[in-house]
């Protein structure tokens, strides 16, 4: 058994290195006529040395990541921290013994992020973090991760208790609900990390007013978000439902792009809005979820599993945790639909936006994205096919050119 779940453990990290080399052997494929100048040579020449820098340290901080974890696995470390706080609350046992094996991790993941950061977005004209907020989105975040996951943890074990098998039936509608808060509320997350200023009066704030007429979609909240803070690097999105709907545009978008392109990148993000994406998407997302939970049915309650890791009795809380194991080849099956899906998603807002403010001005804040951001215009297809949530450029460009009636 032990043999089994680490062996599936290496493939799937394997898989993620071979998906790392084929972007690598792609990386010198001719560039398409629509995208030849989104860089010039000079500029080219850098993006494909970031490129190269980015790839050293993901094989690199890989590797070591894969020796650590594998470390753990053959040497039951969750078992050594859960057997080494001799208490009597299971819960606390169960705490200690996932926060002090995130620990071991902890400084490597750390260190890459931090030559990631300081390094090579630095060095490239990226970077404008500072010591203080890289440290305090560290505690932030684990934080929060933390919360979360070992609050889910904790409630799955109670409920199993109480309930037995059934917790695998009543855990998925927990799941939803927490989905859908998560959904709701995603923008008060981010209020832990950033700024968020409403857009102030004037010239664009004037656009975005007419561009809410114009689309039928009234937008009481569009946030400037202080992504600068950070790095250079351009994005905007949108979040919530109802009344807790707002679209946020990166401080580095508005100061980067004209009014015009940061009205065009607006309507992208109120297409999905109209189209209902979110909501569209959640069926499949409460299916993935539903299937996990049967496989957890089969796992989760495996004596043998637990005792091939040191436990000398059913350890629920690890069983979980190997259930990620087991389930990472199948999740990674169906992030291939997931990722088409949204693929057709990013098509039929880019559709939208060009019906509203035309096809040059939506190329052209495009180009910027990926210029200023040192996007990869030759991505590997299969890659696309496995990971990206979005078209290339050259795809988007040219299913925009083949929109018909957009506006000019």
């Amino acid at each position: 058994m032990k043999i089994v779940i680490i062996g599936i453990f290496l493939l799937m990290e394997l898989f993620g290195f071979f998906l790392e080399y084929l972007n690598y052997k792609n990386r010198n494929a001719p560039l398409p006529e629509n995208v030849k100048d989104v860089y010039d040579d000079t500029t080219y020449a850098k993006h494909k040395a970031y490129e190269m820098e980015n790839l050293r340290l993901t094989i690199i901080s890989g590797i070591c990541s894969l020796s650590v974890m594998l470390l753990v696995l053959l040497f039951n470390l969750h078992y050594f921290f859960y057997e080494l706080l001799d208490v009597n609350s299971l819960y606390l046992r169960v705490y200690f013994m996932f926060v002090m094996v995130a620990l071991v991790s902890l400084p490597l993941n750390i260190l890459f992020g931090a030559i990631k950061t300081f390094k090579i977005e630095a060095k490239y004209g990226f970077n404008k973090s500072t010591v203080g907020t890289f440290i305090g989105d560290i505690i932030k975040s684990q934080l929060l991760m933390g919360i979360i996951v070992l609050g889910l943890i904790s409630l799955f074990i109670l409920l199993h208790g109480a309930l037995g098998n059934w917790v695998f039936l009543i855990f998925f509608f927990v799941m939803v609900v927490v989905m859908i808060f998560i959904l709701f509320f995603a923008h008060f997350f981010s209020k832990i990390f950033n700024k968020f200023t409403p857009i102030d009066e004037g010239t664009l704030k004037d656009k975005i007013d007419a561009l809410a007429i114009k689309t039928d979609f009234p937008v009481k909240r569009v946030y400037s978000m202080d992504a600068s803070r950070r790095s250079t690097k351009l994005n905007a999105y949108f979040t919530g439902f109802g009344r807790n709907r707002a679209i946020v545009l990166y401080d580095t978008l508005i100061q980067t792009m004209d009014e015009d392109e940061v009205i065009s990148v607006l309507a992208h993000e109120i297409g999905h809005a109209k189209k209902r994406h979110v909501l569209v998407s959640m069926p499949m997302a409460f299916s993935i979820m539903a299937l996990l939970l049967f496989a957890g049915f089969f796992v989760v309650n495996q004596l043998a599993i637990s005792t091939a890791f040191g436990f000398l009795e059913l350890n629920i809380a690890f069983n979980i945790f190997v259930l990620m194991i087991f389930a990472s080849p199948v999740m990674m099956l169906l992030q291939i639909p997931r990722c088409w899906v949204s693929r057709k998603f990013e098509y039929a807002a880019d559709a939208f936006e060009v019906m509203h403010t035309g096809k040059s001005t939506a190329i052209s804040a495009l180009k910027k994205l990926y210029r200023e951001s040192y996007g990869n215009l030759t991505p590997h297809p299969f890659v696309v096919l496995i990971r990206h949530s979005h078209p290339t450029l050259t795809q988007r460009i040219t299913a925009i050119n083949a929109v018909e009636g957009a506006v000019e």
